[in-house]
């Protein structure tokens, strides 16, 4: 063993200083407890955990309590972090309208006979009617609106990108309409989130849904297009004196728009 030590001085003095060094990084970590008042501890913990990604620190949620182990330093730090994350989730106000026009064409011609006597009639109408609703629902930053035919309520499941995200509608039972889920970048831009998914099968098996996911950021009080339907229809009925043609349409737009309360 004595000549080991003497053949090999400095790496066991570097294997010393490592360990030293290791012991006095052990020694300086400490543990301590955030209280937060606003929000879930697990929210804010996952928001710590991808900015700290890679440095020696652990985060603990327990309720609306946050237990943190790492270098003081690094603790200083994420305290007044908890301290901008800990607030009231913002409140907002989703207005949903929607704008139905509809009209159709009627004409024909025929021809009686009375008396010895021949008429020939014809006809030819035209209808147009319009009608606009406004829903309004309030939410929390971070839930998602539903917005079908004529309805708009809230479903607390975030939706994300994805290969399919309408599959995670099977959790609230809806298979058709708009998804509109808002997040509050400032108070002069929202992102929205909007997904807009139809009852028609995917291509893809095991999914029962189709859906299109579009990102906005807009201004509060901006009104944004959802998208729009378009239905037509055409009859034609003739017989020996007589010949009718009809035809309909009807055309529905969806608009959102995000306010934030004060």
């Amino acid at each position: 063993m004595a000549v080991f030590a003497r053949k090999y001085p400095t790496q066991l003095f570097l294997a010393l200083l490592l360990a030293l060094a290791s012991s006095q990084a052990v020694a300086q970590a400490e543990s301590r407890v955030y209280q937060l008042n606003n929000r879930p501890g697990e929210d804010v913990a996952v928001q710590i955990r991808e900015l700290y990604q890679g440095s020696p620190v652990t985060v603990t949620a327990r309720g609306q309590q946050l237990v943190v182990r790492g270098e003081p330093d690094m603790l200083d730090e994420i305290g007044r972090l908890v301290e901008t994350l800990d607030v009231a989730p913002v409140q907002i106000r989703i207005t949903v309208r929607s704008r139905t026009d509809s009209g159709g064409k009627r004409s024909g011609a025929g021809i009686s006979a009375s008396g010895g006597q021949a008429e020939i009639s014809a006809e030819r109408r035209v209808t147009s009617t319009g009608s606009a609703q406004e829903r309004t629902l309030v939410m929390q930053d971070g839930q998602s609106a539903h917005i079908t035919s004529g309805q708009i309520r809230t479903i607390p499941v975030a939706v994300r990108g994805g290969r399919n995200p309408a599959a995670f509608l099977q959790q609230v039972e809806t298979r058709s309409g708009f998804l509109v889920s808002p997040q509050v970048i400032s108070d002069q831009a929202v992102e929205l989130s909007i997904v807009s998914f139809e009852e028609e099968p995917a291509n893809l098996d095991g999914y029962e849904t189709e859906a299109v996911v579009t990102i906005r950021r807009v201004e509060p009080g901006q009104w944004v297009t959802l998208g729009s339907t378009a239905t037509r229809s055409s009859q034609e009925r003739s017989g020996i004196t007589y010949q009718v043609n009809s035809s309909r349409s009807e055309n529905r737009r969806f608009e959102v728009r995000v306010d934030i309360l004060p």
